[in-house]
């Protein structure tokens, strides 16, 4: 007893869901970003003098191969030193990305299935 199988359309099917699968994930990527920059900018510990710590924190997503990367981050030049000295009391990125990746993880999930 024999069969034959065209996995042609089968292919075809993969290479679909896998576009799809890679465009939802791009988009959840970016709502991740935005939402982890919106919670480090009205969260922050520190008292701003000129504004530049809080409205330059930076939420962005980018693939790196096959992987979607999120990352926050300070555009003041002193932000390391509001993340590391003063016993880290100013912390706001370490603490964002510990608050909200779970959540993100969590989200991924949900999509994948």
């Amino acid at each position: 007893m024999s069969f034959k199988f065209n996995a042609s359309g089968l292919m075809k099917g993969l290479a679909e869901r896998e576009i799809k699968t890679k465009a939802a994930v791009g988009l959840y990527a970016d709502s991740v970003a935005k939402k982890m920059e919106a919670h480090a900018k009205t969260n922050y510990k520190w008292t701003p003098r000129s504004g530049q710590a809080h409205q330059t924190l930076n939420g962005i997503w980018k693939w790196h191969g096959s992987v979607a990367r999120v990352e926050l981050s300070h555009g003041a030049s002193y932000g390391v030193y509001l993340e590391f000295c003063n016993e880290k009391r100013y912390a706001i990125v370490k603490p964002t990305i510990d608050l909200i990746s779970p959540q993100a993880i969590r989200g991924l999930a949900n999509i994948l299935k």
